[in-house]
């Protein structure tokens, strides 16, 4: 049996075809695409709509969550201001979508022994990496009993063994890989007779130029503003861009005194971690 594990596309349409087709040369006997297919880049409807009709199966991660609770109580922080216009975008385009998007679950087990998740079964925000400490790790995934484990989140490509025997595997990402170049990414599985599951990351090379064409001809990177043009800094780079520049610009708050929370405040922001760089 052979699955091929999709994640973390993040409206990136040009790396998310690139890798469908890359995926089906493989001959996969399921096609799983494990969440967080909006927000990001300008094309997250596009995204949904060819995941919906490509996966075997589907599940939702963290960001699709985020598109659901926009504007409601459950909503992190308030939801407005410059810093979420990149998910009042997605929001927008994904109008008349939001049930279908709820229905999907976090996490799903395939056969007897693989669970595929976004983040943890029952957490679509937890952060696991190869140097998390085996007993945390185990803690996360106690509720799945299954010897394979699959997630995407953390964008980050890895397999390892815990030390209760399972194996975990990150797929890292298609939309926005952080591996320090742009390929795009997807995991492949193989279940062998004698030798169980083998794992295989492939990176996908894709046009880039084009993803990031996407930004200006959509009205992207003038309608969202300087988040956008994090989003479209992450792509050229394939590195850490969006958490890197959060923290900073608290800091540079901080430091210079700036209270504004507007786009003029926050492109200031940008123009100084920028800067650094």
């Amino acid at each position: 049996m052979r699955i091929a594990v999709l994640a973390d596309i993040h409206g990136n349409l040009p790396a998310f075809e690139a890798v469908l087709a890359a995926a089906r040369r493989e001959a996969p006997d399921l096609l799983v695409i494990a969440g967080d297919m909006v927000n990001g880049a300008p094309d997250s409807r596009a995204c949904w709509d060819l995941a919906r009709g490509e996966a075997d199966v589907l599940l939702r991660g963290n960001h699709e969550r985020y598109v659901l609770d926009r504007g409601t109580p459950a909503g992190e922080d308030a939801w407005s201001g410059p810093r979420f216009r990149p998910l009042e975008w997605a929001s927008e385009e994904l109008a008349g979508q939001f049930d279908d998007i709820r229905a999907l679950p976090i996490a799903t087990a395939i056969g007897d022994d693989v669970r595929v998740m976004h983040a943890a079964p029952t957490d679509d925000r937890v952060n696991l990496f190869p140097w998390s400490d085996d007993g945390a790790v185990e803690r996360v995934l106690d509720p799945a009993s299954e010897d394979l484990l699959v997630r995407g989140h953390n964008h980050l490509p890895f397999h390892r063994h815990l030390a209760d025997g399972r194996l975990l595997v990150s797929v890292g990402a298609v939309g926005i890989p952080l591996i320090g170049r742009p390929e795009a990414q997807f995991g492949l599985l193989t279940r062998h007779a004698r030798r169980g599951w083998g794992v295989s990351h492939v990176n996908v090379p894709y046009d880039v130029d084009a993803a990031l064409a996407r930004f200006e001809d959509s009205g992207y990177l003038r309608a969202v503003g300087p988040m956008a043009q994090v989003f479209r800094r992450e792509i050229a780079t394939g590195s850490h861009q969006l958490v890197p520049f959060v923290r900073f610009e608290q800091r540079w708050r901080e430091a210079t005194g700036a209270t504004g929370d507007d786009d003029a405040t926050l492109e200031r922001a940008l123009r100084a971690f920028l800067a650094l760089s």
